[in-house]
């Protein structure tokens, strides 16, 4: 039988190395889902300020990269979970169901391309959009769900911020986007265009994300 003082102390150091793998699979597929997007948008000849990212699934140029941004995020959402239960952190079922909402709309929003209005697969575009909604929906909710938690206290304040921003960037990109063929309204999608207005939310959803992951990485430094 073996010592189980021996193994009462090298459990933390477990909990701690495996907290701290999650972490680095969490950067990693952030990581690149960013740096994928950036890519697209620099090869793609579409405006990144007028058009929305689905669009960019029917490029020209960098055919591919944003449904593989797309699971890649998804990825990386699975592993920020991954991570934090890893630290020991209790999480409730909302926060469970938002986390599985989140990767399973950015999934689906992979595997099912928008429509345009040139034409294409409907029923595709149809699930590309609820897809897309229920992910941009469920992530917010995941930092305001975890944002009261003593073990996320170094991170409250950062997170208070990034769900606000995440929020006003929604309220504009539903605004733009909702108007922007109604006649009159014009305007708001003028002044603040959908594309513009899409990219404050979903770069603030990967600013969530990579503070999650370092509150997440903190933990594991501090698990004794």
């Amino acid at each position: 039988m073996g010592n189980p003082g021996a193994r009462k102390l090298a459990a933390p150091a477990i909990t701690a190395a495996r907290a701290r793998r999650w972490v680095v699979i969490a950067s990693a597929a952030i990581g690149w889902a960013l740096f994928t997007l950036i890519i697209l948008h620099t090869v793609s000849a579409r405006n990144p300020v007028t058009d929305t990212l689905s669009s960019y699934a029917h490029s020209e140029r960098g055919g591919g990269m944003l449904e593989a941004s797309l699971l890649s995020l998804a990825v990386g959402t699975v592993a920020v979970l991954g991570a934090l239960r890893a630290t020991g952190m209790r999480l409730g079922l909302t926060t469970h169901i938002l986390f599985g909402a989140t990767a399973l709309g950015l999934s689906l929003a992979a595997f099912f391309p928008a429509t345009l209005d040139s034409g294409g697969d409907v029923a595709s575009g149809v699930v590309h959009q609820y897809a897309s909604l229920i992910a941009f929906l469920c992530l917010p909710g995941i930092g305001m769900s975890l944002r009261e938690r003593v073990e996320l206290e170094h991170t409250r304040i950062l997170l208070n911020r990034i769900c606000v921003v995440y929020a006003a960037g929604l309220v504009l990109f539903g605004l733009s986007y909702i108007t922007r063929d109604l006649a009159g309204l014009e305007w708001i999608n003028t002044l603040v265009p959908v594309g513009f207005a899409q990219r404050i939310s979903f770069g603030t959803g990967f600013a969530l994300l990579g503070a999650l992951a370092l509150a997440a990485s903190r933990s594991a430094k501090s698990i004794n």
